[in-house]
């Protein structure tokens, strides 16, 4: 209990959002990389389980949020929602979900450290191959397939961490990033099929993967309704 008192204290001190919608999606939409789209104050969130949309506000891979109820990798939402300012920065934004789930979905959360079989990205023995993007350029990110049938997903003006999380989606387990690349990139990464792997496709980034025991940080789910109506 007084864990749950500390996250709506915790909750009541932080900003919130001037409008907000969460809406359940019906019936809920196929695999797909779900992201934090943020542009001029205004959130957008498509079709996203609730331990995705936790992993989203919280800055943490979606494999290392624990707990929750048996539907929070079922059911769907989406949330728009806008900002008082349109200059509120990512992280302002993030605080306003925080309080945003813990009122709409009753969402208590704690932060735990344990030592777990996990990945470390790590530079390749030639460095990085991935191009740094022009400072005015906007980020994207787009999933098509090449003329041979490859998976592919293009990323432009993207933090290394969008491919770090999708990484450990894939895995199935934490990825540490530590390669220090800590700008924005131009690079496209081939998704493994039949004929290539996962490590050969981050080779030919200058990346790869090293599996060992890490003291990794996860977010454990205490509490989680269904959210109330709009």
């Amino acid at each position: 209990m007084t864990l749950w008192i500390a996250a709506l204290a915790v909750a009541a001190q932080v900003s919130s959002f001037e409008v907000a919608s969460v809406k359940p999606v019906n019936p809920p939409a196929g695999p797909h990389v779900v992201s934090l789209i943020v542009n001029h104050g205004r959130l957008n969130i498509e079709a996203a389980e609730l331990r995705q949309i936790v992993g989203l506000t919280y800055g943490i891979q979606r494999i290392r949020v624990l707990g929750g109820p048996g539907w929070a990798d079922s059911d769907q939402f989406d949330i728009v929602a806008k900002a008082e300012s349109p200059d509120a920065t990512r992280d302002e934004i993030r605080s306003m979900l925080q309080t945003l789930l813990a009122e709409r979905f009753k969402l208590m959360v704690h932060r735990e450290t344990k030592q777990v079989p996990a990945y470390s990205l790590v530079l390749g023995k030639s460095g990085s191959k991935l191009k740094e993007a022009a400072p005015d350029k906007k980020s994207g990110l787009a999933n098509t397939v090449s003329p041979a049938g490859e998976q592919l997903t293009v990323f432009e003006a993207s933090p290394l961490r969008i491919l770090v999380n999708m990484l450990a989606n894939t895995l199935g387990g934490p990825v540490v990033d530590k390669t220090g690349l800590d700008k924005l990139y131009d690079y496209t990464f081939q998704w493994p099929n039949a004929d290539s792997s996962l490590f050969a496709s981050l080779d030919e980034l200058g990346l790869k993967l090293e599996a060992k025991k890490e003291p990794v940080e996860i977010l454990v789910m205490d509490r989680a309704e269904h959210p109330s109506a709009n």
